[in-house]
C-alpha cells in the first residue's frame, strides 16, 4: 500500500506480546488494527528517521501510522509515531499540585508495572533492591503511587507511597544515622574491589582499595572469610556505600 498515514488512539496494549490495538476511523467507520510496539521496532524507526528516540506507548496515545500488509496477508500498522496522550497529560497535572494517585501492581516479564486505577495508564514502577516484592494480586487493595520524572515524560515512572523494606536494611539506616562501627566478613577479593557481607544487616556491599587497604592485602592481611570493621558512609534506597575502618582489623 501507499505511505499514507493514518491516526487514531491505542486503546489496548498486550504487554506480554508486546502489541497495542490501535482504533481508528477511516472512510467513516471505527476500524481496529494491531501494531507492534516493542524495542526493537522502535530501534528500526530510529534508524529510519521517522523517530527521534523509542516511546513507551500507553493505552490513550494518540498515534499516526501506516496500514501495511504482512507475507500472510494480515493487515498491521507500522511506522507508528507518538502524538500526544490527553490521559498522561492529566495525570501529569495532577501529579504537579499532588503526586499521590491508586493503582494496581502487575508484572510483566519480571519487570514491576502499576496500572492507574482510572485512566489504565501502565508505569514502570521503581522498586528498591532493598525491599520486598509487592504484591501483585489485583484482588487486594490498590495501592498508593507517586509520579516520578514528571518533567521528563519518556521516563515517567511510579513509586510506591508505603515501602516494606527487608529487616536488614533497617538495621543498616540505624547505624548509619549513628555512625555505628560495624562488623563484616570478607566474601570476594578482586582487583576493582573488596567485597564483604555486613554482619548484623547480612547487606552485601563494596569496599573501593585505597593505598591502606591495597598494602593489606599485599601482606595477606586481609583475605576471604576475615573480619573487619567498616562505617556506612552513604545509604539510599538502591545504594549503600561503606568506608574502611583501619583500627579495627584484626591482626
Amino acid at each position: 500500500m501507499s505511505e499514507k498515514y493514518f491516526r487514531g488512539k491505542i486503546v489496548f496494549i498486550n504487554n506480554d506480546k508486546e502489541k497495542a490495538t490501535i482504533e481508528y476511523t477511516n472512510n467513516n467507520k471505527v476500524k481496529t488494527i494491531t501494531a507492534i510496539v516493542n524495542e526493537k521496532q522502535q530501534e528500526k524507526y530510529i534508524q529510519k528517521n521517522l523517530i527521534k528516540k523509542p516511546h513507551r506507548f500507553l493505552v490513550g496515545d494518540h498515534v499516526k501510522f501506516v496500514i501495511k500488509k504482512s507475507s500472510t496477508n494480515v493487515f498491521f500498522a507500522d511506522h507508528i509515531q507518538y502524538e500526544y496522550n490527553n490521559a498522561l497529560e492529566v495525570l501529569i497535572n495532577k501529579a504537579k499540585v499532588q503526586n499521590k494517585f491508586l493503582g494496581y501492581v502487575k508484572v510483566v516479564d519480571e519487570k514491576y508495572f502499576i496500572k492507574e486505577i482510572d485512566s489504565y495508564l501502565f508505569f514502570p514502577l521503581i522498586v528498591s533492591k532493598f525491599e520486598h516484592a509487592p504484591v501483585t494480586n489485583e484482588k487486594e487493595k490498590p495501592v498508593s503511587f507517586k509520579l516520578i520524572n514528571i518533567e521528563k515524560p519518556e521516563k515517567l515512572s511510579a513509586e510506591l507511597y508505603n515501602h516494606n523494606y527487608l529487616d536488614g536494611f533497617l538495621i543498616a539506616v540505624k547505624q548509619h544515622k549513628k555512625e555505628d562501627v560495624v562488623n563484616a566478613t570478607v566474601t570476594k577479593i578482586t582487583p576493582y574491589g573488596i567485597f564483604v557481607t555486613l554482619n548484623e544487616s547480612a547487606l552485601d556491599c563494596k569496599l573501593s582499595i585505597n593505598d591502606v587497604l591495597a598494602e593489606k592485602l599485599k601482606s595477606e592481611i586481609i583475605k576471604v572469610g576475615c573480619a573487619l570493621s567498616v562505617k556506612i558512609i552513604h545509604l539510599t534506597t538502591d545504594r549503600i556505600i561503606i568506608e574502611y575502618v583501619d583500627e579495627n582489623i584484626p591482626s
